[in-house]
């Protein structure tokens, strides 16, 4: 007897380890995410800055965000293919340091050449570990904690933005090559600490799991049946869409938001550009963040049949914010209604972040995520900054522009509508097929 109470004294011992090596991890992982993103947040609000010193057109300028948005459109192609095959600690811990590298030029008098592989290289490193992180939390997450874990780290991406915008008010505006060396240092020395953690907390093996089941269930592992499995799930495409099409207004929205306070609004202090603009799109978007990971765990996690309801109800609520706001013409009262709209806008993106893995088997999950990313990339981050100049240039009038981006959020919605349709007409036809077999 006592033998077997020091049997189970180790194995608790060392799940506790195991246990507390994963809430390391998630926090080392919740760090670097949101460290990632002070640069974004630095290359926002540094704009005139930057273009002074590196002698950078509205166009040029423009064209950092195009490359990222290529690079990542790429890299979460190659992501699709390499996931299930590569040691994902050596991946992610070698994707971190070129990151880096790629930042450290922006330190340096390089020529607008250079500064466009760099941003380039960026966008492929980056999206690697943007992909793999929610990843590795629907793999590792402890049981009752998995909301908490994914939403914390999602809260850090816009904790990075917040960084990055606060190192702008502490050091000027001159001073922002200090925000990158923050970053690129404190990275790499965590990044020393991932190297150090074994590999089987970061990488389950997956190719255990393909042989067990095609053995159990005749599953042919080949690259296109996988791909053909997941473009066939309809609900996921759909999450995949609406994510996408969230992220486009998102992106639209920052590079629109200080343009139409100006020159619709008439508003003129800096100050209140600043502030109202950081009130919007960043601390709205904390909130929202913290809201989602609340509502999703009151509701009984992304499994519950609440769940795309909630999403829905979020989604056509911030909209009709959204469209209210450009009925006013005071600043106060449009940051209000715009911050509504991105405060719940954000709460039903956390879920669909979960809600994704749900609709999805367990050992696509690598791939299906590369291929959410590459759909976003694609529909998003790529075209958003032109496509901004374009029904600017179309519409003419900010207000015309905002209830464009309004209605293309509408359908957004409804493409939950449909995914939330699908499911249940699916989960009836189910059931029924089982009765009939019982009979």
């Amino acid at each position: 007897m006592k033998k077997v109470k020091i049997i189970n004294s180790n194995d608790n011992n060392k799940n506790q380890l195991e246990e507390e090596i994963i809430w390391l991890l998630l926090y080392i992982m919740s760090i670097i995410h949101g460290l990632m993103c002070i640069s974004q947040g630095i290359l926002s609000s540094c704009i005139t800055q930057i273009k002074k010193e590196f002698i950078l057109s509205d166009e040029k300028y423009s064209m950092f965000g195009t490359v990222y948005g290529f690079g990542s459109l790429i890299g979460s192609f190659i992501f699709t293919l390499v996931i299930e095959f590569i040691n994902h600690k050596n991946l992610i811990c070698t994707m971190l340091t070129i990151n880096c590298l790629c930042h450290f030029s922006f330190c340096l008098k390089l020529n607008y050449f250079s500064l466009i592989i760099s941003r380039f290289f960026s966008g492929f490193a980056s999206v690697f570990c943007y992909i793999y992180f929610p990843i590795w939390v629907d793999k590792f997450a402890i049981k009752n904690w998995v909301n908490f874990m994914q939403t914390t780290v999602q809260l850090s991406n816009t904790v990075g933005h917040i960084l990055g915008y606060f190192i702008y008010l502490i050091l000027g505006s001159k001073n922002w090559k200090y925000g990158f060396l923050t970053e690129i240092f404190t990275v790499i020395c965590l990044v020393f600490i991932m190297v150090i953690i074994p590999n089987k907390y970061y990488d389950k093996d997956y190719r255990k799991e393909w042989n067990e089941i095609k053995i159990n269930d005749s599953y042919e592992n080949e690259k296109e049946t996988i791909i053909k499995d997941i473009i066939c799930n309809l609900p996921y495409i759909l999450i995949s869409l609406y994510r996408g099409n969230r992220l486009f207004i998102f992106v639209a929205l920052d590079f629109w938001f200080s343009d139409y306070l100006q020159n619709s609004l008439m508003e003129k202090n800096p100050s209140i550009i600043f502030y109202s603009y950081s009130f919007t799109m960043v601390f709205s978007n904390l909130i929202g963040n913290i809201l989602g990971g609340i509502i999703i765990n009151k509701i009984g996690g992304t499994s519950s049949k609440y769940s795309f309801l909630a999403m829905i109800l979020l989604q056509f609520l911030s909209v009709l914010f959204g469209i209210i706001s450009s009925f006013t013409n005071s600043v106060l009262l449009f940051t209000i209604l715009m911050s509504l709209y991105m405060c719940l806008n954000s709460a039903s993106g956390i879920i669909t972040i979960t809600a994704s893995f749900e609709v999805m088997p367990k050992t696509l999950t690598g791939t299906a995520t590369g291929i959410y990313s590459l759909i976003v990339n694609l529909i998003a981050f790529l075209p958003a900054p032109y496509a901004y100049a374009f029904i600017k240039n179309l519409l003419g009038e900010g207000r015309y522009i905002i209830i464009a981006l309004m209605t293309y959020g509408f359908f957004g919605g409804m493409e939950l509508v449909i995914a939330d349709i699908y499911m249940r007409v699916k989960k009836i036809k189910i059931h029924k097929e089982e009765k009939e077999e019982y009979k």
